[in-house]
């Protein structure tokens, strides 16, 4: 099992080629640093591998039939490396015609930078973008700069065999679930529940559905709520509802615990419905509910055509052929098990007929929202810190809620008090 952060997969390997695909697919190998030379066609930035790679190549397929006399360059940069690279475009004024970066996080200070392309026009004439919801396009002072052609999210994975040995059912509501642990834990058989709680993006991504569920973002971090949620999640500690040792876990380290197959249930992501496939006593179920709805954060990458391209139309085009149309859509979940943001395939056999995926694709269109702040990241290290911190025992529920409200109220006034 390869490590996974929650919204994007993270690698360090040095820039690859991918297979040239009908002789249509430029080669683009060493450490990136050709990434902004002339091409006779489109040069397009990424950062991923596996999965996603191996659908990317598919796609290109598309856009290869529909316009065999335009060339891609595709140009693998580290994943710590391309948002200063994008950003160093400001002052060269050359780079990629087409960008895949970590949208939850790079998004604000990528398009305060000028360095990604409005895409307002594109965005209101393209017939594609109408199949989209409004959350697909990420814009800043009323402008779209990125959209998003898939999605990655959590959900609750259950194991169907311990959930019938107690006569339980699939919760829907956080009481339900709570209800569902205590009974678990009673008996001391089963490990109730596996869920990331490692200080960083993993905790926070696993905690803030809590949060989300209530009606609290990291715009209105504050009050009683926050307070109550991290004394919640004191009590799964103190009550065995999760280990200690959750404090220290990934998403991946959490997905182990379950699919060993002695824990009820688990929180993690899409991308490990290939996992769940082949184990007939998975199940899944959106994020358990709070007052205000089940919410979840959206991650994934976005889709953004460079500022200083002389071909923003052809950009345009790739993206709406490689990426939007409904054929990359589908190319791109059954390749990866990414969820598809367009609405109108919501009810394609293909996810329709899958009883794993639906709710995450459920989940996908009803989203928390990301603060428009650049200091986004800053603010998911403070929760995720937190997090860790009450799993641990290191922080009382009050101390840890006292200190991320001000630690999160103090990352969004650094970022310019934007949300």
């Amino acid at each position: 099992m390869e490590e996974r952060d929650p919204m994007h997969r993270r690698r360090r390997s040095r820039t690859l080629a991918l297979a040239a695909v009908g002789g249509m697919l430029m080669a683009a190998c060493g450490s990136g640093d050709d990434a902004t030379e002339a091409s006779d066609g489109l040069v397009v930035w990424y950062y991923f591998s596996g999965g996603p790679a191996e659908a990317l190549e598919k796609q290109h397929e598309l856009w290869a039939e529909a316009h065999p006399d335009v060339p891609v360059e595709y140009v693998q940069i580290p994943f710590e490396q391309l948002p200063s690279r994008l950003l160093a475009t400001a002052s060269t004024e050359d780079g990629p015609d087409v960008v895949l970066h970590n949208v939850p996080v790079d998004f604000p200070a990528l398009a305060g930078a000028g360095v990604l392309a409005d895409l307002t026009d594109y965005w209101n004439e393209s017939e594609v973008a109408e199949q989209l919801p409004d959350n697909a396009a990420w814009r800043s002072d009323d402008k779209v700069y990125t959209v998003m052609s898939y999605t990655n999210l959590l959900g609750l994975y259950y194991n169907q065999n311990i959930l019938d040995e107690y006569d339980l059912a699939p919760p829907e509501s956080v009481t339900e679930f709570e209800a569902a642990m205590q009974t678990v834990a009673a008996d001391g058989k089963y490990v109730p529940l596996a869920m990331a709680g490692a200080a960083g993006t993993a905790g926070a991504w696993n905690f803030m559905p809590l949060l989300l569920g209530r009606g609290v973002d990291y715009c209105n971090l504050e009050g009683e709520i926050v307070h109550e949620e991290f004394e919640r999640l004191q009590r799964w500690t103190e009550q065995g509802f999760v280990p200690r040792d959750t404090s220290t876990w990934i998403g991946p380290d959490a997905w182990q615990q379950f699919f060993g197959g002695d824990v009820a249930f688990g929180i993690n992501g899409n991308w490990n419905l290939g996992d769940a496939r082949g184990a007939e006593w998975i199940g899944t179920a959106r994020f358990p509910a709070g007052p205000d709805g089940s919410h979840v954060f959206l991650g994934g990458e976005g889709l953004g055509i460079g500022a200083f391209s002389d071909q923003q139309d052809l950009a345009w085009e790739y993206i709406e052929t490689a990426w939007l149309s409904d054929e990359a859509s589908l190319i791109n979940f059954n390749t990866s098990g990414q969820i598809p943001t367009r609405t109108d395939l919501a009810e394609h056999q293909d996810l329709r007929e899958d009883a794993l995926v639906r709710p995450f694709v459920a989940a996908a269109g009803d989203s928390g929202a990301w603060p428009m702040n650049e200091q986004t990241a800053a603010m998911q290290q403070a929760m995720g810190a937190a997090v860790s911190a009450v799993i641990s025992g290191q922080k009382s529920a009050e101390q840890a809620a006292d200190d991320v409200i001000a630690e999160v109220a103090d990352a969004r006034e650094q970022g310019g008090s934007t949300c």
